[in-house]
């Protein structure tokens, strides 16, 4: 069965950053953001990816195939929310940005319940700190 891995830019208060927020662009960008993940998944899951599927082709796929989603706007908050109650997430990198926002949806409200590990974490110079949870064998 495939891993699948999520990765979420955050604010402080636990919400999605504004879209114009300099650090967003930063993690959207920089190879030390969302691209230095994204050359290790499989597959990219999107907005509206229909979750049966999902399932169905995870538990066929090889176990060393990575799934992965990019959280980042109102619309991916949805995923979020999707593979949450499903329990379908292995793994969450959390990228918490040093602001905070009043204005966006909750993604601390998705956040898949259950046991968490922190396995690393990382600080960069603009603030942000790169969090890497996976999900503990109960």
């Amino acid at each position: 069965m495939a891993k699948l891995q999520v990765l979420i830019a955050m604010t402080l208060n636990g919400l999605v950053p504004a879209r114009n927020d300099s650090l967003l662009q930063w993690i959207q960008n920089s190879d030390d953001g969302f691209p230095y993940w994204r050359g290790r998944s499989t597959r990219m899951l999107y907005p509206e990816y229909p979750l049966t599927d999902l399932i169905c082709d995870r538990d066929t796929a090889a176990q060393s195939d990575i799934y992965q989603a990019e959280i980042c706007d109102v619309r991916s908050s949805e995923l979020l929310r999707g593979l949450s109650v499903y329990h379908l997430i292995d793994e969450m990198i959390i990228f918490l940005l040093p602001t905070v926002c009043n204005e966006t949806v909750p993604l601390s409200a998705y956040l898949p319940n259950g046991k968490w590990e922190l396995v690393k974490t990382k600080h960069f110079k603009n603030g942000i700190c790169r969090l890497i949870y996976r999900k503990s064998l109960q």
